[in-house]
């Protein structure tokens, strides 16, 4: 089976199975902001959108990529986690060494979760909410990791409703494959309103010349405008766990 079939394949089997299915009952919508890996300038442009707009986000840190360089850009330092928290921002859980849960085997994925949350617990004694980094799970790894959290982020362009999966909860991606659309963006905020579903938006650095991850302020700043303007509920990840009645 080719790579792209076999992606096809394991996405059809995560849909259906290793599920931890939540009714979502709400009479509002909600939207949340989230950032992987935590490139610096998620926090100094990214986060800065957020806080003029009123909204805080959810920042997914994997602590041995602290200080380092990424595809994405310097990636944020201890002091930067501070800051985050400073402004009320939310840290929620990666792994340790990013690891891909297509790729890692069950005892290595929980390993570095349980690694992560050790070294992050002087700034969150609880990190609740997870997001996959890389190519997302396959099936095993899923049913592994979905105990471990209130919910797990993957991806999929699109927003949750109805009966919810919190074992892979959908996001849409601002990066270079949605870079600059704005229709999109608008049409997803407005069919999430109607259905009165929770969306996910995630990206990685926010610079004026972005990484294929990423996207450039003044983009970020245009989906924020329109999420604050839905109507919708905008707040960090945990804080929409807690708002909609999704306990451990």
């Amino acid at each position: 089976m080719n790579r792209r079939a076999w992606n096809k394949w394991r996405r059809f089997i995560l849909e259906r199975y290793g599920r931890r299915d939540f009714r979502l009952r709400s009479t509002m919508p909600y939207i949340s902001f989230t950032f992987d890996d935590f490139p610096r300038s998620a926090l100094i442009e990214g986060g800065r959108i957020l806080v003029k707009h009123g909204i805080r986000g959810t920042y997914f840190v994997s602590f041995r990529l602290l200080g380092g360089q990424s595809a994405s850009g310097p990636i944020a330092s201890r002091a930067d986690l501070e800051a985050l928290l400073g402004d009320g921002h939310e840290l929620g859980c990666h792994t340790f060494e990013h690891l891909d849960g297509c790729t890692s085997t069950i005892a290595a994925f929980e390993q570095s979760i349980a690694l992560n949350r050790a070294a992050l617990a002087a700034y969150v004694p609880d990190l609740s909410v997870f997001a996959y980094p890389l190519d997302g799970p396959v099936l095993s790894i899923k049913r592994a990791v979905g105990p471990h959290f209130l919910g797990c982020r993957g991806g999929g362009q699109t927003f949750n409703a109805g009966s919810i999966d919190l074992n892979l909860l959908k996001a849409y991606f601002l990066d270079s494959k949605s870079r600059g659309d704005l229709e999109s963006v608008r049409r997803v905020i407005d069919d999430n309103a109607r259905a009165r579903g929770w969306l996910i938006f995630a990206t990685h650095d926010v610079a004026d010349a972005p990484s294929p991850y990423g996207c450039t302020p003044s983009y970020f700043d245009e989906v924020v405008r329109l999420a604050c303007e839905s109507g919708a509920r905008v707040l960090p990840m945990m804080r929409v766990c807690r708002a909609v009645g999704i306990a451990p």
